[in-house]
């Protein structure tokens, strides 16, 4: 259900969703903690003259406790990423504007010429499984990496206004139906300050990424993104010639049916985040436009 725009997320009322708490303890977060580094993060925007202290939609204490999930229980973290988060609007117009599937282009393209799915079971040691490709039998000519890291940019909103199940990400790309085709459409100087600023502020963590199906031109593939990447997360790169070695690192029963998993198929969990994306799209309206710095 599409959520109204005067509607306002926050804390759940009584105990949080097993997944939440969990992902808290793992960082070892406390009620007294969360209270106070919120309580000083809250004091700290309040001092800073270009930032809000106050954020349309979203509860302010509920939004920097999963900002502080998000950057790994670290206070410090957080005070150098945060002001990145509210600048990103103007960084990146092109990726932090319209963020609708049903009207922009971008977006559309890339629903229907990807398929990137999010597995909502909880992996050990509150890892979360994300599993992405490119559809078979369309074009890559209409494939939209900004379409993507719109998107991208969407479940990182949401997830700081619902709550941070997860402490860290798994990423397996199949890259068996990618083409020369469709690394031509990556626009370099977005990628570059993608993979610089949004990072930044949405310091997502990710565990270990692991390349399956990997395709005669995976030198090129590897060429374009290595270098954008940190040195800590190109060393948690694995490339699987077979699928049994990925099973060492991913259970396969967390794993899309599609690849013998116990997990709903991928097409299913692509069209899941896209309806959430679609039905809290007056959240991501007011990210857009409120949640930046402040004109003086």
């Amino acid at each position: 259900m599409t959520r109204t725009l005067d509607h306002v997320y926050g804390r759940p009322k009584g105990p949080l969703p097993d997944d939440v708490a969990a992902t808290r303890r793992l960082l070892g977060m406390t009620d007294e903690s969360i209270r106070r580094d919120v309580g000083e993060l809250i004091q700290w925007l309040r001092d800073q003259p270009n930032l809000p202290n106050t954020l349309d939609g979203v509860e302010l204490d509920w939004w920097l406790e999963n900002y502080l999930v998000m950057n790994k229980n670290d206070v410090e973290r957080v005070k150098e990423n945060m002001p990145v988060y509210f600048q990103l609007k103007t960084i990146l117009p092109e990726v932090m504007t319209n963020r609708d599937p049903k009207t922009e282009k971008e977006m559309i393209n890339a629903y229907n010429t990807t398929l990137l799915g999010l597995v909502p079971t909880i992996m050990d040691g509150g890892r979360k499984l994300a599993v992405y490709m490119h559809r078979p039998d369309t074009a890559a000519s209409d494939y939209s990496p900004v379409g993507i890291a719109m998107h991208l940019t969407c479940l990182a909103d949401y997830y700081l206004a619902q709550g941070i199940d997860h402490t860290r990400l798994v990423l397996v790309v199949d890259l068996g139906t990618v083409r020369l085709g469709h690394l031509a459409r990556y626009p370099l100087g977005l990628l570059r300050r993608f993979f610089l600023y949004a990072w930044k502020a949405y310091p997502e963590r990710v565990a270990q990424i692991h390349i399956i199906n990997p395709p005669a031109i995976l030198s090129v593939v590897m060429t374009m993104f290595k270098p954008l990447l940190k040195a800590k997360i190109r060393k948690r790169m694995i490339v699987h010639r077979h699928f049994e070695t990925l099973l060492e690192h991913v259970p396969l029963k967390y794993m899309p049916k599609d690849y013998g998993g116990e997990s709903p198929s991928l097409i299913e969990l692509h069209e899941t985040w896209r309806q959430k994306v679609i039905d809290h799209q007056p959240y991501f309206k007011k990210c857009s436009t409120k949640h930046r710095v402040v004109d003086k």
